[in-house]
């Protein structure tokens, strides 16, 4: 299922195994077995969608991750933006709006965003498309592979 984002020539479909290389690139993360291993296991895992934004040439300009959940305290599904990322800032609206539409025909009644404190860009699309700040508090866990 590839889609255009509206008013581009750039088309979103689901990660696939081949994709590493652009994914790396675009994240600027080191290589290694690791990475493939991690990359593999978000593909598979049914929890995670992750879909990467082509251009006409095929190379990859930006992706999106999400994640699902059950909630017994919000009561139903819910999802989190896991990531989001683009070669070109002014396709991130459009990245997060499909990230939105996969999240609820998966029947999430909310979608929170996990964004990097430096991640200026992501953190103004998720606003301008009426975001608003609350409460998520986080720690590394020290011995967690």
């Amino acid at each position: 299922m590839a889609r255009l984002l509206p008013g581009t020539a750039v088309r979103v479909r689901r990660g696939r195994r081949h994709d590493l290389a652009g994914v790396q690139a675009l994240l600027a993360a080191p290589g290694g077995d690791r990475l493939e291993r991690v990359f593999r296991r978000v593909l598979a895992d049914l929890g995670t969608d992750l879909y990467v934004a082509e251009d006409e040439g095929g190379e990859i300009v930006g992706l999106v991750s999400v994640l699902y959940a059950r909630s017994l305290a919000r009561g139903g599904r819910a999802a989190l933006l896991d990531g989001a990322r683009a070669r070109r800032p002014a396709l991130l609206g459009g990245l997060v709006a499909f990230a939105e539409e996969r999240a609820r025909k998966r029947g999430c009644r909310r979608l929170a965003a996990w964004v990097d404190a430096g991640d200026a860009e992501l953190r103004a699309a998720l606003l301008a498309r009426g975001y608003h700040a609350g409460e998520l508090l986080v720690t590394e866990l020290a011995g967690a592979s």
